[in-house]
């Protein structure tokens, strides 16, 4: 992955992180709350069935999986699942595992996102956006 991100995304996802750390699920990084609206309808994410299979639920299948040659390629997308899944990421950021999220990031990266549009803005206590309502 050395040289495919810019300075603008060096702190979120170092350029020099291996590959391989997208599987590893024992590295612990800071979960910055993502924009899931955003990175679904740009592509970077899919809600799909579970697995690959019908049922209850859903799997996120992120870009890089399709672009890794990864089995999720052919995995149904779930629309009926979409709000169900941005609900629950949204609210539990933090089950994401490690890989997954740096494997996100990296999709929103290549797809031309700015960090801006892939973090959630924090909110203050009384309901305004910081820097600036």
């Amino acid at each position: 992955m050395a040289g495919l991100l810019d300075n603008e995304w060096e702190k979120y996802l170092p350029s020099n992180l291996p590959e391989e750390s997208f599987f590893d699920q024992s590295r612990k990084i800071n979960y910055l709350p993502l924009n899931f609206e955003k990175l679904l309808s740009s592509g970077a994410i899919r809600v799909t069935e579970p697995a690959g299979k019908t049922g209850d639920g859903f799997s996120l299948v992120s870009k890089w999986n399709d672009l890794s040659g990864d089995s999720s390629k052919a995995w149904k997308d779930k629309p009926d699942a979409y709000s169900t899944a941005i609900k629950s990421l949204s609210d539990n950021v933090g089950h994401l595992y490690d890989g997954k999220y740096r494997q996100i990031l990296w999709s929103a990266r290549q797809l031309g996102l700015s960090p801006q549009e892939v973090f959630m803005q924090k909110r203050r206590e009384e309901g305004g956006l910081l820097g600036g309502d």
